[in-house]
């Protein structure tokens, strides 16, 4: 069984500038609650289907892991995907979904996460990380993200039209 999450927020702000934020995976950690960054693996940019890099992440003050992404999807100004290894195991897959906003505002912003565990990955999982919904943890840190995302990227661009 797969679990999805979705969560979504508008930007008011062109999508190429929201584009920009999410593809720079190294800047995640500004608006994340775990991801603290990422270490590119070839210096170039922009990423491109096929690039990777390493997701650092941190769970509280003393649960720290770093990830083998690699991109899916980068289609400027329209979405940003990527899927995520740990040990070698594909874990969970990303993706930033980017349209016009319904009012014409701005850009409308869907991050969807979907869990590639197998069941007895996910009870090892809730062992180690003190996680033990992980939809539901994930869920509120997509929240957090997008709002920080937003706030950040609005305060860049100029505004839309």
């Amino acid at each position: 069984m797969t679990e999805a999450v979705q969560e979504r927020i508008t930007v008011r702000a062109p999508a190429a500038a929201v584009y920009a934020a999410v593809s720079d995976v190294r800047r995640m950690g500004e608006w994340s609650p775990e991801c603290v960054g990422a270490t590119l693996d070839d210096p170039g940019f922009p990423l491109t289907v096929g690039s990777t890099f390493r997701g650092h992440n941190r769970l509280g003050r003393w649960r720290s892991w770093t990830t083998r992404c690699t991109v899916t999807a980068a289609e400027p100004g329209r979405c940003f995907a990527f899927d995520v290894r740990l040990g070698g195991t594909l874990v969970s897959s990303w993706r930033f979904d980017l349209t016009s906003a319904p009012d014409g505002t701005g850009t409308e912003v869907v991050q969807s996460w979907w869990d590639r565990r197998g069941s007895a990955r996910r009870r090892v999982s809730a062992l180690t990380s003190g996680v033990r919904d992980r939809s539901r943890h994930n869920r509120d840190g997509m929240r957090r993200t997008l709002a920080a995302l937003k706030v950040s990227v609005e305060s860049a661009a100029p505004p839309h039209r």
